[in-house]
């Protein structure tokens, strides 16, 4: 029986050095979308597709701000500067 809402532990207000519990609700695809993904990839938990997800929007939300940051620096009139002072930095690319 699925319910509209199914409730997925997710993380608690309790923390360890490792972890933390809350729980939450999803709504009934997102649930049956969570247990299809960790039967299909074979993850230990629920927590642990939750996780890589969280992972997932985490890693968009940086390459976003780098492009922020990148299109930020390509207006900077100071720009050349800065790049000359780190071709001078004695740092190799890469």
């Amino acid at each position: 029986m699925c319910l509209p809402y199914q409730s997925v532990i997710l993380f608690s207000m309790q923390r360890t050095s490792t972890a933390a519990k809350w729980t939450v609700s999803l709504p009934a695809d997102l649930a049956r979308f969570v247990e299809r993904y960790q039967q299909t990839h074979a993850l230990e938990s629920r927590s642990e597709v939750i996780a890589q997800s969280l992972r997932t929007l985490q890693q968009a939300e940086l390459a976003q701000a780098y492009r922020n940051h990148a299109a930020d620096w390509k207006r900077d009139p100071e720009r050349e500067f800065w790049d000359s002072a780190a071709i001078a930095d004695g740092l190799e690319e890469g």
